[in-house]
């Protein structure tokens, strides 16, 4: 049997995630007027659009509901009636939840807990990707300013070159040190102060 998709509560509203309590507001109430014209003209599907518009704009417009509701949409599984939208992702939920024995909402929470720590490694990768593109700025300068200045005044500044060599290593050591120290002790108090706001 063919299964019809459920439209979420954005859908149903006509709104997008980014829309705010306001706009929600005005275009449930636009709605909810057009509706209700058609049941007071006898129209039967009447009633049943204006508890669906209603039961979308009540999550929607409190804060706390519209984001344990974006938590599900965001797991991409979306259960409205008890069906999914995707009879593939039905499927997948359905496999998923015979082989390791949980409900939706563990399920859920094991998701949940997984999107965060991935968002955790993104994160850390970004700090250090720009620590590293820093040092490598900072280190293309230092060289980029010594071939300058042993161009220009190679006889005055003959002694810079053996200086250079040593400034490299240590510029290098420095930096390595610098990556170790800025990954594992402020990378990692401010990781934590991050898991800290989730809570």
């Amino acid at each position: 049997m063919a299964r019809t998709k459920k439209e979420t509560f954005y859908g149903i509203l006509g709104v997008t995630k980014e829309s705010t309590k306001e706009t929600i507001e005005a275009i449930f109430l636009r709605e909810l007027e057009f509706w209700q014209r058609l049941e007071a003209a006898k129209i039967p599907e009447a009633q049943d659009k204006i508890l669906e518009l209603t039961r979308a704009y009540l999550t929607l417009t409190d804060s706390k509901k519209r984001e344990d509701y974006d938590r599900q949409l965001d797991f991409e599984f979306v259960l409205l009636d008890g069906k999914t939208k995707d009879p593939e992702m039905e499927e997948a939920y359905d496999v998923y939840r015979l082989s390791h024995q949980k409900s939706y909402q563990e399920i859920l929470a094991d998701f949940t807990k997984f999107r965060e720590e991935m968002g955790d490694t993104l994160w850390i990768l970004k700090k250090t990707t720009i620590y590293m593109v820093l040092n490598l700025l900072v280190y293309s300068g230092f060289v980029l300013f010594h071939s300058f200045l042993l161009e220009t005044e190679g006889e005055k500044f003959f002694w810079l070159d053996g200086v250079s060599n040593w400034g490299s290593g240590i510029f290098l050591l420095l930096s390595a040190i610098g990556y170790l120290f800025f990954r594992f002790r402020f990378l990692k108090k401010e990781l934590e102060k991050r898991k800290e706001k989730r809570i």
